[in-house]
């Protein structure tokens, strides 16, 4: 005990008195003094799922690996949807149709004005004059129209291609593949396939005394010794406190941030965390 409370600065000594007279009243500063449970867990835990159901076509990636936001982990057969793309494609590329509907145009309008001409002179009849400007006007709607089926396929060409997108799975957070879930070959549908966390920063949740509601604030420092290196010190922070107690244990929970930027620090392992007295007050 002489050699950790060197090492603790008196801290592991405050802990084994806290531990031998938790059954007796405690002043105001040694409740806030005590260490108290807590666990160390990632700060986001996430089962990462299919958009669309289909039979497993790849796994890229497995457990232990570190992944990015938005990187393919994984994929769905898809080649139905390449097959429906590629015709998408070719119909959004391909304006044959607005051509001839062009050409048209251009022939019914020199018709259209050859006849008014030659009506003025009465070498044509008002009747071919105005059946040929109703052929003109109903040309220019068709080059409308064929227009606006080039729209059209855009827009399909761009559901063909958010279809096909939807067959990879992508991670949506940065982190590490905690367990594979799936193999290749497998139908997926609204399961789980990779379980991925976030270890920079950590969470550490905390079980505190009810005596101490209303006393912890967020902001709060905090130091949290964990179960497998009790030789170290880790500095952590209060980010959020629960709003009520539960009767039944006496308790209420506070959730501290603990910063873990090179990933040394283990996720899912218990800790004694300990708060500081003189930071309990809000921070800004």
């Amino acid at each position: 005990m002489r050699t950790m409370s060197k090492i603790h600065n008196g801290r592991v000594c405050g802990l084994t008195i806290a531990l031998l007279i938790s059954h007796l009243p405690v002043s105001h500063a040694e409740g806030l003094a005590s260490s108290f449970d807590c666990v160390i867990t990632p700060s986001q835990i996430v089962d990462l799922g299919s958009p669309e159901s289909g039979q497993l076509s790849s796994v890229l990636v497995d457990r232990g690996d570190r992944v990015s936001a938005g990187q393919v982990v994984a994929t769905l057969d898809s080649r139905l949807e390449e097959s429906n793309l590629s015709i998408a494609s070719l119909r959004a590329t391909t304006d044959t149709e607005v051509q001839l509907r062009k050409s048209a145009f251009q022939n019914d309008l020199r018709i259209k004005t050859r006849l008014t001409a030659l009506v003025s002179s009465r070498a044509a009849s008002v009747h071919d004059r105005d059946k040929a400007i109703a052929e003109a006007d109903l040309s220019a709607w068709r080059v409308m129209q064929a227009k606006d089926d080039m729209a059209l396929y855009e827009r399909e060409l761009s559901r063909a291609k958010t279809a096909l997108d939807r067959r990879s799975i992508r991670s949506s957070i940065d982190g590490m593949v905690a367990a594979r879930l799936v193999d290749p070959g497998e139908h997926v549908d609204d399961e789980a396939l990779l379980r991925i966390v976030s270890l920079d920063p950590l969470h550490v949740e905390a079980i505190l005394p009810m005596r101490l509601f209303g006393e912890v604030k967020i902001g709060a420092s905090a130091s949290v010794i964990p179960e497998l290196s009790q030789s170290s010190t880790l500095k952590a922070k209060v980010i959020r406190v629960d709003p009520m107690g539960d009767a039944g244990s006496g308790t209420f929970g506070a959730r501290l941030e603990l910063s873990n930027p090179d990933e040394s620090i283990p996720a899912g392992v218990k800790c004694r965390v300990h708060l500081v007295p003189e930071s309990l007050a809000l921070t800004e």
